[in-house]
């Protein structure tokens, strides 16, 4: 007996492939990238993705696969090249499928029997629209704040449900529990429109007679009258009536008070277009022209091109020229930044240029509107979207190009939950799957892509030398804070220097980015007399004090408590304060600079929707002069009167126990040193540090990316690291130390009988608990040869040999590739 069966992709880490029956009932609706209804297990039920349908011959004996209860979907939500994508990603980043799903699908998307759902707090209990199934779970709502999707089972009597809960999301009616924290509001706007009394002309030319006197509310209804004909539309914008009666608000309420227009609250779209005007086109400079003639070229046998240039060189304008030429093809572009706080003044510039046919999206979005977007890409309406590392997740049409701007950020690494991709890497696959082209752009590429450029030639390789208008590079100078000590010149964490600079500049009415890359107020409280430092009770790290809190924080797990008054060990109640963030250079700053309006961004002020948008837009409109960030405020961002940019403490940046240290240290000190002086004025830099002869140092001061990468290179072949080698690290986790410790040293074990000479560990990491968790780090060196699919699945093997043993069984391992 033939049966036709389908292999469905499940929202969970399972690595077995799992297929349901296609009953008749289903045949005709059924397709490649729809959602559908099935059971898994005894009770749960989950809306999988179809990945492929398929048709079996049953034998006598055969496992008897379960039906797919309902298909979800009237159109396939994922395209074929998504789910070819998902299976790269799986395979390279050694997790499932459906560990894919859940990270890449729109939480609206995701529906499982787990799920609890509440009213939308925006539904306004109209009932109207909603059938009499979707009315039962309404009214059921009205009653008790949460219900479970075995209890819409239970109240409708109805074993597949999904199709009912998918409707009542789409009315918005309803939304799920795990989105709470959005509180979705749907955004409205004020229309007006002729009751039907005065539609009549008689009775309006009657009221007319009434107000001949009442020359504004004359012409607020001529202006309606103007605007209806020229529209065709008798329902319009309240705003556009005002501005062209040249009428007030409280004009208009008096005519519908009489009862001559009506009010009527439209819900819009988010993602409505708000450019006003004509698209700007921008003219190349000579060094422009030549990199984007060399970036065609390459392309002409490359697939990928390294775009090295410095900042401020002008390489978003390189970009927009590639840019354009696709969109006239009729394709889509990609264009990927590390930072959801980059994307608001880069939106501003690209919809100079694309109008209406950019959009964005990251996690700052609700799932409405990220179901929206969704969509709009799916029917190839959006032309250019911009987002964070996610936004290559969305389903295009037809990519024809994609941008990975500031490439070398760390940001486009994804660290939980699987899997853990690197954006810039996946979606140079991504292009290729839609046979597009990509662009790494950076003033400081990451070593493994100039090494994959400059030396393999496997990219197209472009440099910009020269900054946008002929201006020098800032002047960079390294401050000695250890002389400054010596010589009494310090003023808490400030020199004498730095803060002459910032006076100076202040007084010339031009403004200052300062870069302390620790947010709080401080890194923990000690006990002057016993040394206690409060720590978070889950995690091996200290807690942060935040000021503007004033609570005492855990930056890995969250945990907050208040600010201790009395040390826990000893009853003194000798506290201090040790070391400093972002929130205490912004303090003191105030102390020296008291009229000077002093702004902050990271992590804590940009939390919200608009939050670091609003605090760049005010730093751009000058209203704010002195900006102190985060690494938030060293990535890409154009700002024409920076004069000064100040490096607080350049030893946090260099001091750090990892592979890729100094790397980072210098991107983030040549790239925040890029914001001072972009437009006709140099800038000038200066770099606080202990010690001011540390090598990477040197290569800062010179801005010489060039003998930088190949220092950093000899060092990397020396100790066999990328991008001479392929490295995988694996975490061992379990909340008994003594556990984790025998889980990891037998894995150790296992490993090195199959990879002798290429296993480390296992070690200790820095933090060496996380959410109750004691972690185990092993690191997996592998040659850079045809055998790594053996490799991975040696690895994979091991981990379920050693987790086959009954006493490591509740033991994690969590696979890192490219860490």
């Amino acid at each position: 007996m033939t049966k036709t069966l389908a292999h469905i992709i499940l929202p969970l880490a399972i690595p077995l492939k799992y297929s349901y029956e296609v009953t008749e009932e289903w045949k005709d609706k059924i397709a490649v990238g729809k959602r559908v209804e099935v059971q898994f297990g005894v009770k749960r039920i989950y809306a999988g993705i179809v990945k492929e349908i398929y048709e079996k011959e049953m034998e006598e004996g055969d496992y008897e696969p379960k039906p797919i209860l309902n298909v979800l979907d009237d159109e396939p939500i994922l395209t074929t090249k998504q789910i070819v994508f998902w299976e790269w990603l799986a395979e390279y980043y050694m997790c499932t499928e459906g560990e894919v799903m859940f990270n890449a699908l729109p939480s609206g998307f995701k529906l499982s029997s787990e799920t609890k759902l509440m009213l939308n707090p925006s539904f306004n209990d109209d009932f109207s629209l909603l059938d009499d199934r979707e009315y039962l779970i309404a009214e059921a709502l009205t009653n008790q704040e949460e219900i479970t999707i075995a209890d819409v089972q239970d109240i409708l009597e109805l074993k597949n449900v999904f199709y009912i809960i998918k409707s009542l999301l789409e009315k918005s009616v309803i939304i799920a529990k795990e989105e709470l924290q959005h509180t979705y509001k749907p955004k409205t706007k004020t229309c007006i429109r002729l009751s039907e009394t005065y539609k009549d002309e008689s009775k309006l030319e009657e009221f007319f007679e009434e107000i001949k006197r009442a020359y504004k509310q004359q012409s607020i209804i001529m202006a309606y009258i103007q605007l209806s004909n020229e529209s065709h539309h008798d329902l319009l914008d309240k705003k556009a009536v005002l501005t062209k009666a040249d009428a007030s608000s409280s004009q208009l309420k008096t005519l519908i008070d009489k009862g001559v227009f009506e009010a009527v609250e439209v819900e819009v779209s988010r993602l409505e277009d708000d450019f006003e005007g004509e698209t700007l086109s921008y003219e190349l400079s000579d060094h422009q022209e030549e990199a984007y003639f060399k970036i065609k070229a390459g392309f002409k046998e490359k697939n990928v091109a390294l775009l090295h240039g410095i900042t401020s060189s002008g390489k978003t304008q390189v970009y927009i020229k590639i840019m354009q030429e696709v969109v006239s093809e009729g394709r889509q572009v990609l264009f990927l930044m590390p930072e959801i706080a980059l994307t608001s003044q880069m939106i501003s510039r690209l919809r100079k240029v694309f109008g209406g046919e950019i959009g964005v999206y990251h996690s700052k979005f609700n799932f409405q509107e990220r179901i929206e977007i969704w969509q709009k890409v799916l029917r190839n309406e959006y032309k250019v979207i911009v987002g964070a590392r996610s936004s290559m997740f969305l389903p295009f049409a037809d990519l024809g190009l994609v941008i990975v701007d500031e490439e070398h950020d760390q940001s486009f690494k994804q660290y939980d939950p699987n899997p853990r991709y690197h954006a810039r890497d996946a979606s140079i696959y991504l292009a290729y799957l839609y046979g597009a082209k990509t662009i790494l752009g950076s003033a400081t590429p990451s070593i493994e892509s100039y090494y994959n450029a400059a030396i393999l030639k496997k990219y197209a390789f472009v440099e910009m030398t020269e900054r946008f208008g002929g201006v020098e590079p800032p002047q960079i100078v390294i401050v000695n804070v250890s002389e400054a000590i010596r010589q009494n010149e310090m003023k808490s964490h400030f020199t004498n220097l730095l803060l002459k600079e910032i006076k100076h500049v202040i007084s010339n009415n031009e403004q200052v980015i300062l870069f302390q890359n620790r947010r709080g107020y401080s890194p923990y409280h000690i006990c002057h007399d016993c040394g206690w430092i409060p720590k978070c009770h889950q995690c091996d790290v200290s807690l942060t004090y935040h000021k503007y809190a004033n609570h005492l924080k855990c930056h890995y797990c969250g945990y907050t408590r208040k600010l201790v008054s009395k040390c826990d060990a000893c009853g003194s109640t000798h506290l201090k304060i040790q070391g400093f963030g972002t929130e205490k250079i912004e303090d003191e700053l105030q102390l020296y600079f008291p009229d000077t309006k002093i702004g902050r961004l990271d992590l804590e002020t940009a939390r919200t929707k608009h939050g670091s948008e609003r605090i760049i837009n005010n730093f751009q409109d000058g209203k704010v002069k002195i900006l102190v960030g985060t690494q938030m405020v060293t990535k890409g961002l154009d700002f024409d009167n920076v004069s000064i940019v100040g490096i607080i403490s350049a030893d946090h940046l260099l001091n750090f126990p990892d592979f890729r240290a100094t790397e980072r240290a210098f991107q983030l000190m040549l790239q925040v040193s890029g914001r001072a002086g972009r437009r006709k004025k140099r800038g000038k830099v200066l770099i606080q540090t202990l010690n001011p002869n540390h090598n990477t140092l040197k290569f800062v001061l010179y801005h010489d990316y060039i003998n930088f990468f190949k220092s950093e290179l000899h060092d990397r072949n020396r100790y066999k690291y990328p991008p001479y080698v392929r490295m995988i690290r694996l975490t061992v986790k379990h909340k008994d130390n003594d556990k984790v410790n025998e889980a990891a040293n037998l894995l150790a074990r296992y490993l090195k009988e199959g990879l002798p000479r290429m296993i480390l560990g296992p070690t200790v990491p820095p933090v060496s608990r996380i959410r109750l968790y004691y972690l185990r780090h092993i690191v997996i060196k592998l040659p850079k040869d045809n055998k790594v699919v053996y490799y991975k699945e040696y690895i994979h093997q091991t981990i379920a040999n050693m987790k086959s043993d009954k006493r490591f069984k509740s033991v994690v391992v969590q696979t890192d590739v490219d860490p």
